[in-house]
């Protein structure tokens, strides 16, 4: 008999790990840790897809209708996140997220998504800064950023007197050279359609619960739209948070300007020593494979994307 590897048995532990929040949270649970890019919404179809067809081959009807996703992300594209939320939605009724560690950017707008987020004191969201390539198209750069240095460029050059126009120049020559209209473009409606989004799935599916407010009144669809704008006004306010990797804690998102009830998973210690250290194993493990970025089930175990 040939003797068991440490690759084996830490799959084999991950598998377990999986399953057993799969019990505790009555769903189908699945981690991604990658960007927001391609191919990460094919895999996910896939894997989703086979999960499924495992279930009814098990004489299982349709399959759990609930989804939990562990999700760590740095951000990246918008519509790579409503392909993965149409996936999601297409399977499942509901959909919890839980966040070990972070998920920034277009990575906020996919859990905003939900109908329940699950954070801890050291979770962290980001504000909505979608993500464009820079000019070797290798590495995602952050949208708010570069809209911002641009407006702040035309900024110095419109205020600038006539007698200090030789001045700028060199900026003036900058702009022209680097700042592409279509990307600028292509940036700002990457922001309104995470803005919008975000508007959409909110009423519909985190805020479908709210009924009444903390003084009784009756929430109405209308109140639950407001609801959402404001929370895509504030999360999308460059000014507000000034760096695309500026973390926004459950605390900061529970607070007045945003008012978004998260289930804090770390009051439970059982379900947060589960949490940890299937999110601490498979992170590791990944990391010793080489694996940037990865899906991980139970029926399928660890997949790079």
């Amino acid at each position: 008999m040939e003797a068991i590897n440490a690759s084996q048995l830490a799959t084999a532990v991950m598998g377990e790990m999986n399953s057993a929040l799969s019990t505790r949270f009555d769903a189908d649970v699945i981690f991604i840790r990658s960007p927001m890019r391609s191919p990460l919404d094919s895999l996910f179809r896939i894997e989703i897809e086979m999960i499924k067809a495992e279930q009814r081959g098990k004489g299982k009807a349709k399959g759990r209708d609930r989804l939990c996703l562990l999700l760590e992300t740095t951000g990246g594209y918008i519509e790579t996140v409503k392909r993965l939320v149409d996936v999601m939605r297409r399977h499942y009724k509901h959909v919890s997220f839980v966040i070990p560690d972070y998920a920034y950017s277009a990575g906020t707008v996919l859990a905003l998504s939900g109908d329940e987020i699950l954070m801890d004191y050291y979770s962290i969201l980001g504000p909505i800064d979608p993500q464009v390539p820079d000019e070797a198209g290798g590495t995602l750069l952050p949208g708010a950023g570069y809209l911002a240095k641009f407006q702040e460029l035309v900024q110095e050059i419109n205020n600038a007197r006539l007698s200090d126009a030789k001045a700028k120049q060199a900026e003036l020559a900058y702009l022209i050279k680097r700042f592409e209209p279509a990307k600028l473009f292509h940036i700002e409606q990457a922001i309104e359609h995470g803005q919008a989004l975000i508007e959409e799935w909110l009423p519909k599916y985190k805020f479908r619960s709210w009924t009444a407010t903390n003084s009784g009144k009756k929430v109405t669809p209308a109140m639950r739209r407001q609801r959402a704008k404001d929370v895509a006004r504030v999360l999308g306010d460059a000014s507000k948070w000034h760096s695309h990797g500026r973390g926004i804690s459950m605390q900061e998102l529970e607070a007045e300007d945003i008012k978004l009830q998260i289930q804090d998973f770390g009051k439970d210690k059982a379900l947060s020593a589960q949490i940890r250290n299937y999110h601490g194993l498979a992170v590791d493990f990944a990391s010793k494979q080489g694996m940037q970025a990865f899906i991980h089930s139970s029926r399928n175990g660890m997949r790079r994307v």
